[in-house]
C-alpha cells in the first residue's frame, strides 16, 4: 500500500511532468491507472515545500497543479445516469496520461542520443569535400517531414498502449536499435514497401517500439529507406532505396 505521507527530496526536476513521473516511479504506480487524489496531494505538498524554502517555482508548475485539481474535481462528479450504458465514458485522466507517456518516451530517446553523442570520438573539422549534387537535399514535396514523423510516432504509442509493470522505466540501448535495423532490412529485402504500423504490431514491448523507431531514423540517415505518408498521423510507408536510386 502506498503511503499518503510520502517523503519528498528536492532533486532538480526538468518540469512538472518530470516531477509527476518521479512520484509515479518511486511508488510503482501504473501510469494508466493514476490515483489522482493521492498524486495531486503529493504534488501540491512538493510545491508547498519549495515555497517554504523560498525556491523559485516556474509558472508551468502552477499550471499543472490547476490541471490536477480540475481532473480531481471531475473524477468526483457523480456518474451520468442518463448516458448510454454502451457508450464508453471519457476518463478525465486521459489527457494527463497522454502527456506523461509522451514525455517519458522522448526523455528516454533524448537520453539515448545524449549517451551516444558522448561515445562519438572527437573529430576535427575540415572544409567540405562533398560535391554539391551529392549533398543531402530537403525531402521532396509529398514525403514526410521530421515533425510529421514525430507526431505519427506519438499516435503509434497511444494506439498500442503497451502496458508494463514499470512503464516509466524504458531501456533503450544500441544493441536493440541494431537488431531492429536488421529487422527492417529483412522486411524491405522481401518487399519494396513496408507498413510501419504493421511492423509495430509485431513488437512486444514499448522498448521494442522505440528501438524500431530509432532504427528507422538510422536507415533514413544512411539513405537506405525513404518514408512516405499519405495523410497526417497516418501510416508510414517505408520504401527501400536501391543503389541505383541514390
Amino acid at each position: 500500500m502506498m503511503s499518503e505521507n510520502l517523503t519528498l527530496e528536492l532533486p532538480n526536476f526538468e518540469g512538472p511532468l518530470d516531477l509527476l513521473l518521479h512520484l509515479i516511479k518511486v511508488q510503482k504506480i501504473d501510469i494508466y491507472d493514476i490515483p489522482i487524489a493521492q498524486i495531486t496531494s503529493q504534488y501540491l505538498a512538493y510545491l508547498q515545500e519549495m515555497q517554504q524554502l523560498n525556491l523559485k517555482i516556474a509558472g508551468e508548475y502552477f499550471v499543472m497543479s490547476s490541471m490536477l485539481l480540475r481532473i480531481k474535481s471531475q473524477s468526483l462528479l457523480p456518474h451520468n445516469d442518463f448516458a448510454d450504458e454502451n457508450e464508453e465514458q471519457e476518463d478525465p485522466r486521459d489527457e494527463l496520461v497522454q502527456q506523461l507517456v509522451t514525455y517519458s518516451v522522448f526523455k528516454k530517446v533524448s537520453a539515448y542520443f545524449r549517451k551516444r553523442n558522448e561515445q562519438v570520438p572527437i573529430t576535427a573539422a575540415k572544409e567540405e569535400s562533398v560535391p554539391q549534387n551529392k549533398k543531402i537535399q530537403p525531402l521532396p514535396k509529398g514525403q514526410i517531414t521530421a515533425t510529421e514523423l514525430t507526431n505519427t510516432f506519438i499516435v503509434i504509442l497511444q494506439r498500442m498502449k503497451i502496458r508494463q509493470p514499470d512503464i516509466v522505466s524504458v531501456n533503450v540501448n544500441e544493441t536493440s536499435v541494431t537488431e531492429m535495423a536488421h529487422f527492417l532490412q529483412k522486411k524491405l529485402a522481401k518487399h519494396q514497401t513496408v507498413s510501419f504500423f504493421s511492423c509495430c504490431k509485431e513488437m512486444r514491448t514499448l522498448s521494442d517500439v522505440i528501438g524500431l523507431f530509432l532504427a528507422l531514423l538510422e536507415l533514413c540517415k544512411k539513405q537506405q529507406v525513404k518514408v512516405l505518408q499519405k495523410r497526417t498521423f497516418g501510416d508510414l510507408c517505408l520504401e527501400r532505396i536501391d543503389c541505383d536510386d541514390k
